[in-house]
Order: structure tokens, then C-alpha cells, then sequence
């Protein structure tokens, strides 16, 4: 609930700069020659001034707004909001004093605050139309079109935007403006093609920006789809291995066999590994190795030799090279989830590192019972490990398993930049 708040205010942020921006851009353009009751070589200002001057009225404007945002602390709304009152006030107290001095004694503050509230009053309409162009496109054509693939439908109603909103802020300002603020002389500057223009560069700017958005929005959604994989995969930990090696263990101290605090301390090391070690982002390969080799050590005390031969086959210099956490070991795991039986087999387990790529391959018999991708049998298992393939390197992996007859091969290679 936290996230989606900050996500509500992060857009709301972002709405309000980019309308500031666009605002301050039409204000220090309009403000040079525009026509109003009143003599500009009077103010003698300079175009910082002018915006100065506006944004403080824009930060008046919006000011109140903060009081609708319930989790903002008190502090924060106070501290917005008694800069702006005492400035307000201070103004007013300046604007009735204006007409007891006289004029040469006390700055021009009417005709500063005549020409600011004139300007923005002008950029605010010419925004109006600017506004509604840019929320359909985000709002509507963007979803209904372009999120579906549909390129030409949304160029083709994306230009026919632009068109009508061109065409309604020129009529706007050449036919109706006089009669909603009579007296004020405000003016078209552009003709319709400068208007359509304006309108096309800012329906592209923010669909631009609305794509990055949703891109970003969605790798951050797949980061933590990955993280989430990741805490389910731990939580599912086999527990057969771990009633079994501890089945082991008690046999052992039992016999008084001197092997029995090797193997504890083993069990341990690889628990703290699973558990807390694997919380980074990315670990050392050369880590997950060494665990891989605890991982089969372990499994080797419990199981019968006579029976079941074990193969662990490394190669390669794993210094230095990182990769996401317990990729390896479910596919390890695996082989001795189904490769343990009452008929001979051999449990194959290949790891190797060759010019940035990583080769793991396992190979084992199965029970004719057994179903190796089986959810309910194996927990996450390989379909985990491929779902975070998937996520965490993108076109940067292979993952391939077979089953033929009674024997089953996974071959996984990950470049690792």
C-alpha cells in the first residue's frame, strides 16, 4: 500500500513539473509583446523577474492543493504554506498602501501583479486545449491503440488530435476569447499549422515519456517478481533433504563416528547460504559452487554408493564473476530427487565456465513413476529456475531438458558480462 502511494505521488510530481516547465516556457515567451491597459517601459523588468513573479503565483495557486495529501506529515504542509500566506499578505498590505504613497515613493506592485496574473491568465487558456490533448492521447489512445500494436490506428487518431486541438485553440483566441474576458485584448500568435505543430510535439513528448514510464514501471515489476520467485524458492526448500541428512547425522552420532561435527558444520554452511546469504542481487559464482559442492557432499553421506554413483565434474576459473542466487542448486537438487532409487543409476552433475559462458548440464535415471517437472512433486524446481531465467537474463540463456525413457538431461548456459 506504501509503494502505490509514493507511485501516486512520484506522477503527480511529475505531472506538475512538466505543466511548470510547459507553463514557464509560454509565459517568458508571451510576456514580451503582449497587449494590455497598461504601460510596460513602466515596469522595467527583465524576463527573470517575469518568472519569478509567476511562479510565485503558481506556487500560490497550487499551495492549498497539499492539504489534500492525508500521509504528508503537518510539518511539511506548514512549511508550504506559511512562506505563501505571509507573502500573500504582505502583498495586499503593499497593494492598499499603493493608493496612500504616491507613485514616485513606492514600486509599481499593481502593474507587477496586473502583468503576471495577465500573462498567466493567457497561458493558462492557451493550455487548455494543449491539456486535454495530451490526457486523451495518455489516457485513451495510448491504451486502446498503441498498447495493443495497433501503430497506424494510433498515428492516424493521434494526428486527427492534434488537428481538432489546433483548430479549437485557434478559434479559441480568434473567436471567443473576447467574450469570455472582454477588455483584456488577448490575441491568437500562432496560425493553425504553427498550432497543429505545437500540438503534434506535444502529444510525441508525452507519449515518449509515457512509454519510458511504463518500461521502467515494468522492469521494476519484474525486478520484483524475480525477488519474489526468489523468497518462494527458499521457502520450499526440500524438506526430505533435510529430515534425511539429519536422519544422516543422528545415525552417525549415534556410532560415535567422528564425521558427525563435519557434517553438522556442513548442513549449517549450506542453511545460512539459502537463508540469508542468497538476499543480494547478485553472489559470486564461485560461491554457488562451493555450495553445490557441499550440497552433493551431504547428499553423498545418506545415499548407497553400491547403488547410485555420483559424478561432480567443475571446471574453469569462477573468480570475480557473479549471478543471480540459486539458479544452480534446484537443478542439482533435482537430480537426487528422482535419481535415487532402489536400481542402479548414476547421478551426472557438469559445471563449467568458458568465455563468459556458464555450462551446467545434469543427467540422471528417474523412477518410471517420477515426473521430474512436476510441481506437486518437486516444488518450484527447473520451471522456477526458468521462470527467473526469463526475468533475470532476458536473451542471455538457454535452458533445455529432455526425458528419454528412464534417463532425464538438463543443460542450462548463461552469459555472465
Amino acid at each position: 500500500m506504501k509503494s502505490l502511494t509514493l507511485t501516486k505521488y512520484r506522477i503527480t510530481a511529475l505531472n506538475l513539473l512538466f505543466w511548470i516547465i510547459s507553463f514557464n516556457i509560454f509565459i517568458s515567451f508571451f510576456s514580451r509583446g503582449i497587449e494590455s491597459d497598461f504601460v510596460m517601459g513602466e515596469l522595467n523588468l527583465t524576463i527573470w523577474n517575469i518568472l519569478l513573479i509567476s511562479n510565485i503565483f503558481i506556487a500560490c495557486i497550487l499551495a492549498p492543493f497539499i492539504w489534500l495529501f492525508k500521509e504528508l506529515r503537518l510539518s511539511i504542509k506548514r512549511g508550504v504554506t506559511i512562506p505563501i500566506l505571509v507573502f500573500l499578505i504582505l502583498g495586499i498590505i503593499q497593494l492598499l498602501l499603493s493608493n496612500l504613497i504616491p507613485p514616485n515613493n513606492f514600486p509599481n506592485l499593481p502593474l507587477y501583479l496586473i502583468f503576471s496574473l495577465d500573462n498567466i491568465l493567457y497561458v493558462l487558456v492557451f493550455h487548455i486545449t494543449i491539456i486535454a490533448a495530451v490526457y486523451i492521447n495518455t489516457r485513451i489512445l495510448i491504451g486502446r491503440y498503441l498498447s495493443r500494436g495497433k501503430f497506424m490506428n494510433y498515428l492516424i487518431n493521434a494526428s486527427g488530435l492534434a488537428f481538432i486541438s489546433g483548430l479549437m485553440n485557434y478559434m479559441l483566441f480568434n473567436y471567443f476569447i473576447d467574450l469570455i474576458f472582454p477588455g483584456l485584448f488577448y490575441i491568437s500568435w500562432f496560425k493553425i499549422w504553427e498550432l497543429i505543430l505545437i500540438m503534434i510535439g506535444y502529444i510525441s513528448i508525452t507519449t515518449i515519456v509515457f512509454l519510458l514510464w511504463q518500461y521502467g514501471k515494468m522492469l521494476i515489476e519484474n525486478r520484483e517478481k524475480a525477488i519474489h520467485e526468489l523468497s518462494a524458492l527458499k521457502a520450499q526448500i526440500n524438506p526430505h533433504f533435510l529430515f534425511n541428512n539429519l536422519n544422516t547425522i543422528y545415525a552417525l552420532a549415534e556410532k560415535g563416528d567422528h564425521r558427525t561435527k563435519d557434517l553438522i558444520l556442513q548442513l549449517s554452511d549450506f542453511l545460512r547460504y539459502v537463508l540469508y546469504d542468497t538476499s543480494s542481487e547478485k553472489i559470486g559464482l564461485e560461491k554457488e559452487i562451493e555450495i553445490i559442492k557441499t550440497y552433493v557432499g551431504l547428499q553423498k553421506e545418506r545415499i548407497n554408493e553400491n547403488t547410485t554413483e555420483v559424478i561432480l565434474n567443475i571446471q574453469g576459473d569462477f573468480t570475480g564473476i557473479q549471478i543471480a542466487p540459486l539458479l544452480l542448486l534446484p537443478l542439482a537438487e533435482n537430480c537426487f530427487k528422482h535419481g535415487i532409487g532402489k536400481d542402479k543409476g548414476t547421478i551426472g552433475i557438469n559445471i563449467s565456465f568458458v568465455s563468459h559462458q556458464l555450462h551446467f548440464s545434469t543427467k540422471n535415471r528417474i523412477e518410471r513413476r517420477e515426473n521430474p517437472l512436476n510441481h506437486e512433486q518437486g516444488g518450484i524446481g527447473i520451471l522456477n529456475v526458468e521462470k527467473r531465467l526469463n526475468l533475470l537474463y532476458p536473451g542471455k540463456h538457454q535452458l533445455t531438458f529432455e526425458k528419454n525413457g528412464d534417463l532425464f538431461m538438463v543443460e542450462m548456459t548463461i552469459d555472465l558480462d
